[in-house]
């Protein structure tokens, strides 16, 4: 997973998480990682369309977004 997060900083491209809340909720994301500091990382939310920081013991999955119009963004 961690591995997947950096390339995502690295090479500037979104990925799509599911995320377990602090409320227990399952969330759906698509984010782009900025910084990864231990435990947690601070990206930029395609969803929400804002910064966010992400707990990564809170991520339940990952997966690369292989569309064409996502595939980098400036």
């Amino acid at each position: 997973m961690k591995s997947l997060l950096y390339k995502s900083m690295k090479e500037k491209i979104p990925v799509e998480i599911i995320y377990l809340s602090k409320r227990k909720a399952f969330t759906h994301r698509r984010i782009l990682v900025k910084e990864i500091k231990g435990s947690h990382l601070l990206a930029y939310c395609l969803t929400r369309k804002q910064m966010r920081i992400f707990q990564t013991l809170q991520i339940m999955s990952i997966s690369p977004i292989n569309r064409p119009d996502y595939q980098q963004i400036s």
